[in-house]
Parts: C-alpha cells; structure tokens; sequence
C-alpha cells in the first residue's frame, strides 16, 4: 500500500524576537537570543525562521551572515551549562543550525532559514551577527519561527 508524507496545514508563526527586542542595536560578532520556544509539549520536528533586518547603519561586508544557533533547555537549565537567561550562551559546532545570508546592502531584508531539524525540548534560538555592520538603534527587526511536523500516512 503507498504512503504518502503530509505536512501540517499552515504552521503559525511565533515571533521569538520582537521589533523591540534584542535584534535592536546588535553589534558585529554581538549575539541576540530570542524568547523561550516550548517544544517539550508540542514535540514538533522540524521548524522553518525567518529573519527580518530591518536596516544597517552602511552596507555590511560581501559575504557577511548571521550564525543561527539553538540552545535546548535540559534539566531546567539551557545547554550552555550556565544559568537560564543565556546572558553569555556558550555556542558552538553544536548548537549551530544554520546561516542568514545577507546581500551587501543597507536596505530591508527578508532571509529565510528552511527545515532547521528541532528535538522534544524547550529551547532558545541566538543569532549571531557576522555581517561586519551593526543593526542600528532603531525598531523593527525581528525573528519569527514556524514549527511543524511531517506526518505519514
């Protein structure tokens, strides 16, 4: 008998850093971390970011990024091992899921981050700006993830 995979119908999206949030004023090689997404529950698999920049103060350097991590909360303390609010998150190879591209530009940019697989826990998402620019001091720029699990029938 066939099967087939199906998606969730439309996964509604939660914005994990706000418009006010820590994505305002982010230095170069500075880190945003957004607010908690609880998974230990919902047991999604996979989930889909979007990250939205509102501006930048010049036109950042050809090639710059912003390094996507994930830090799950395990024993009612985040991975890095340290307290809860992930002050100073201890990233690594381990926590990286990903890259935001970004254009040369000072212009507004939507960058999407695909299929970022997610694990039955709780857990933040930081964001790492490696663009060679900062994002000024103004509001705007946010992070939204939208997480789904694919289902077999």
């Amino acid at each position: 008998m066939p099967s087939a995979i199906l998606w969730d119908a439309r996964p509604t999206a939660q914005t994990i850093i706000a418009t006010t949030g820590a994505l305002k004023n982010l230095a170069n090689a500075a880190i945003a971390v957004s607010d908690e997404v609880e998974n230990g529950t919902a047991l999604k698999t996979k989930a889909d970011l979007l990250l939205y920049v509102h501006d930048f103060a010049a036109a950042p350097t050809a090639g710059g990024y912003f390094e996507c991590h994930v830090v799950y909360q395990m024993d009612a303390v985040y991975g890095d091992g340290e307290d809860g609010d992930l002050a100073d998150p201890n990233l690594s190879a381990n926590t990286y899921v990903g890259q935001f591209p970004i254009i040369a530009t000072d212009e507004d940019m939507h960058i999407s981050l695909m299929g970022v697989e997610i694990y039955p826990h709780d857990f933040k998402v930081c964001v790492k700006n490696s663009t060679g620019q900062a994002i000024p001091n103004t509001d705007g720029s946010y992070l939204k993830i939208y997480t789904y699990s694919h289902e077999s029938q």
